[in-house]
């Protein structure tokens, strides 16, 4: 449990990670038109973050760069559906 929760802080010391690059690239491609993209980005921070959730077994109120989990959920959901980008 201490392993787990030492793995956890080190994630959420993180700033600009890979969730905040993919965030602001996501929302510059749709910004472009570039759907495509836009669309593979805002899927792969769903990966990550479900990749991170399933490996740590980390819940949606804990931290991953800063943010919650939840938030990031929310904002690759968001991201798709607002900008119809859902297949």
């Amino acid at each position: 449990m201490v392993a787990k929760q030492q793995k956890l802080n080190n994630m959420s010391k993180v700033k600009k990670g890979v969730l905040h690059k993919s965030f602001a690239a996501a929302r510059e491609a749709v910004k472009l038109g570039n759907d495509e993209r836009a669309r593979d980005l805002f899927d792969f921070m769903i990966y990550v973050v479900a990749h991170n959730r399933w490996d740590n077994d980390a819940q949606a109120y804990e931290e991953m760069e800063g943010v919650r989990i939840g938030v990031w959920l929310e904002r690759a959901w968001y991201g798709l559906e607002n900008n119809n980008l859902l297949l």
